[in-house]
């Protein structure tokens, strides 16, 4: 199908939009012919805001084309048409967005194919436009009562919106930058997600820094009413030096050797009845103990060998030690 596409003086891209769109849908752009008649396809005006005037046709030649029902006008942009035009069916397309399916394009493609046909169809256009209002009048008051519950919080609009499981934790953030949902800071989230998750003083160096304005102060002061505290022990392996001295006896040996092995034999003794006096202790375990010679003191009398020594005395223990933990963990 063939139809002249005619606007003013000036070009619109719009024009340009709707020329594109008929082409696609298979209509092709004719151009005048020079001698009369020359318009034998229907004919479209486009009219815009600087385009109302200029229109090659002249006003027999509008009429002619109104009487055969092959005159159309479309308005690409809000204007309106000259009051001395013929009575012709006129298209608002000042709201198209390029659709072909748009309900006044299709009036408009309508128009056109019965134009061809010389048989009027009947727009659909306005009423598909009073739909639309009335959809957007539903969708405004909608959007105003969501906006007033949202706004006072109504069942807990802002906490729900602020949690759902979207863009997460960006969404939080921005509601916390803007004390929506109850929900924290950027700053203060991320603080809290840093912590040791079981430490008590973690939660009141949050609370000392956010204070009771803090959104997570509610829950870090639960969590620290919920504390436990939990005492562990460990023994822990201790050496025990102390200086010894071991007397010389009365009985005398046969030589300097003996007389010296008996010192150190009799000094094993004492350390082990002294070390296991540690051991009566519940702090301690005895593990073991030793001595260790330093200077030695040996004569001989009447020929027998006598002896002493100064040294060291070891007790190898374990000391036991307790440690109590506070533990704020996780609210079950």
């Amino acid at each position: 199908m063939k139809v002249h596409l005619m606007e003013g003086k000036v070009h619109s891209l719009r024009t340009d939009k709707v020329s594109n769109t008929l082409q696609d849908l298979e209509f092709q752009i004719s151009t005048p012919n020079p001698e009369p008649p020359r318009f034998n396809d229907p004919v479209v005006l486009v009219w815009s805001k600087d385009s109302r005037t200029g229109h090659d046709i002249t006003e027999s030649e509008l009429a002619a084309l109104a009487d055969a029902g092959r005159l159309i006008s479309v308005l690409v942009q809000k204007t309106t048409v000259p009051e001395n035009l013929p009575k012709h069916p006129i298209v608002d397309l000042s709201d198209w967005r390029g659709s072909p399916r748009n309900a006044f394009f299709q009036d408009f493609r309508n128009y056109l194919e019965a134009a061809c046909q010389r048989t009027p169809p009947p727009p659909r256009g306005p009423f598909v436009r009073f739909v639309q209002r009335m959809c957007a009048g539903l969708t405004i008051g909608v959007i105003v009562a969501f906006a007033f519950g949202f706004a006072l919080n109504l069942l807990e609009l802002q906490n729900n919106l602020c949690s759902i499981n979207f863009n997460q934790p960006a969404l939080s953030d921005f509601c916390g930058g803007y004390g929506l949902g109850d929900k924290p800071t950027k700053e203060e989230r991320i603080d809290w997600e840093a912590r040791d998750p079981n430490s008590c003083d973690a939660l009141r160096a949050h609370i000392d820094e956010y204070g009771e304005t803090g959104a997570l102060f509610e829950r870090a002061s639960a969590m620290l009413d919920a504390k436990r505290v939990v005492t562990s022990e460990n023994w822990i392996a201790r050496r025990q030096q102390t200086p010894f001295s071991q007397s010389i006896i009365s009985i005398g040996f046969e030589s300097e050797v003996l007389a010296r092995e008996d010192a150190l034999t009799q000094a094993a003794r004492d350390a082990e009845a002294a070390c296991g006096a540690l051991g009566e202790s519940d702090f301690f375990r005895i593990i073991g103990s030793s001595v260790e010679s330093v200077t030695w003191d040996c004569f001989t009398s009447t020929g027998s060998h006598y002896c002493g020594f100064d040294g060291i005395r070891t007790c190898e223990l374990e000391q036991l030690e307790k440690t109590t933990t506070e533990i704020c963990g996780p609210l079950p």
